[in-house]
């Protein structure tokens, strides 16, 4: 019996973990839609060459972190669930 997932600690309730996971990736789908809209905000100058704002790049810096975070956790609950 895995008791990280047993019923008899978490009840109907849903562990931790899985919501630790469902939040991650809200908050990087958010974060990438945040970041979408900046850029689609862009002046359409040639396509190669465009300047990112600072503020573009703080967007984009929260989506890398909103995506290793979602990483971290998709990899502790990979490890969790091979308990038992």
């Amino acid at each position: 019996m895995d008791p990280v997932g047993s019923d008899a600690l978490y009840g109907s309730r849903p562990r931790p973990d899985t919501v630790d996971v469902g939040a991650a990736r809200l908050t990087l789908a958010e974060a990438r839609s945040r970041l979408d809209s900046a850029v689609a905000g862009l002046p359409d100058v040639d396509a190669d060459e465009a300047m990112a704002t600072p503020e573009i790049l703080l967007l984009l810096v929260g989506a890398v972190r909103a995506k290793e975070r979602l990483d971290e956790l998709e990899a502790l609950r990979d490890v969790l669930g091979d308990r038992g």
